[in-house]
């Protein structure tokens, strides 16, 4: 099981380490930014230093200082398992990996993350606009060598948005860097345009406006396969293949007292609408449909009681 946010991980203490000397670019660091369940690779990380830089195009995009802020707990509700898990300033994300997940005896490698995980705080004064985004987008440079994750030419020419798990501007709200580094290929999936700029940014939206209005909110999101198999994907020749989601799944969470209160969103990816307001009541699911088709366990932490009953029931309205 990885280790989560605000310790001292192997990840963690790589973003402390000072660059090698000519590596002042990031390979190095690069390439131990590993979960823990990915450690035994950091014993070789610099010894595949020059591999890693010689793989990359010559275009990379380098990551900005990722300084975990203590006062966030990104994964407090889950999920409890995950598979490659990096820890960013302003989300937690579970890369898919070299895993079986449709349990058929096959290894398959999505391209796009598990699950993203954050917790949203509520500001007096919302950001209106972010800095400018990266172009190309980010790659980890390992995780692009052993072709796990893309970087951004499998998207160039698809058809397909990267859509953001963790929105820019809700990772704004930690700062310039923070919405930096939210512009990765480990914080997006292949996203429609119209799905993208539409239903999903609408509840983006949404979600930030709650954790103003409650204080805070926490966040699970990711895609979703029928029978937990691809059938479509991105990436041209040697280019590292990305599944395209069938649908997309997120879960809000906010605290009331010693109880929470549970939002959950099941999402089929396709054209919902381009006009505001959209309507999103019909979507709203309950948390075990959702573990049902991903595989992943929600709000372990809850008393197996009160588990139960949330995850059984889909709410009936929206918040206000």
């Amino acid at each position: 099981m990885p280790t989560y946010a605000h310790q001292d991980t192997p990840c963690a203490q790589a973003r402390k380490s000072p660059p090698l000397k000519g590596d002042e670019g990031g390979c190095a660091s690069a390439a131990t930014r590993y979960a823990s369940n990915y450690a035994p690779f950091q014993h070789f990380a610099y010894l595949s230093l020059t591999i890693i830089c010689l793989s990359l195009p010559a275009h990379a995009t380098d990551y900005k200082p990722n300084v975990l802020d203590p006062r966030y707990a990104h994964t407090k509700y889950g999920p409890s398992r995950g598979d490659l898990v990096q820890e960013f300033e302003a989300f937690t994300a579970s890369m898919d990996g070299n895993d079986d997940d449709n349990g058929d005896g096959s290894v398959d490698v999505w391209g796009i993350p598990e699950w993203v995980a954050y917790e949203i705080k509520g500001l007096p004064i919302p950001p209106r606009k972010g800095p400018g985004r990266p172009s190309p987008w980010i790659t980890d440079k390992a995780l692009y060598r052993d072709r796990v994750a893309p970087n951004d030419d499998s998207y160039r020419n698809s058809g397909y948005d990267r859509g953001h798990m963790c929105q820019k501007l809700i990772a704004f709200r930690l700062g310039e860097d923070a919405d930096w580094n939210s512009h990765t290929v480990l914080n997006a999936a292949p996203q429609l345009h119209e799905f993208n700029d539409g239903i999903w940014g609408d509840l983006e939206d949404l979600t930030a406006g709650w954790a103003d209005e409650f204080g805070q909110v926490w966040v699970i999101c990711g895609p979703v396969f029928d029978n937990k198999k691809p059938s479509k994907w991105i990436g041209d020749g040697n280019e590292v293949r990305v599944a395209v989601p069938d649908a997309f799944f997120k879960i809000v969470i906010r605290e009331r007292g010693k109880s929470i209160e549970v939002l959950a969103f099941l999402y089929p990816h396709e054209n919902l609408g381009t006009r505001r307001p959209y309507n999103h009541r019909p979507y709203l699911a309950s948390v075990d449909a959702i573990e049902t088709k991903t595989g992943l366990d929600f709000l372990g932490r809850l008393p197996g009681a009160e588990e139960k009953r949330i995850e059984s029931k889909a709410a009936a309205a929206l918040w206000p």
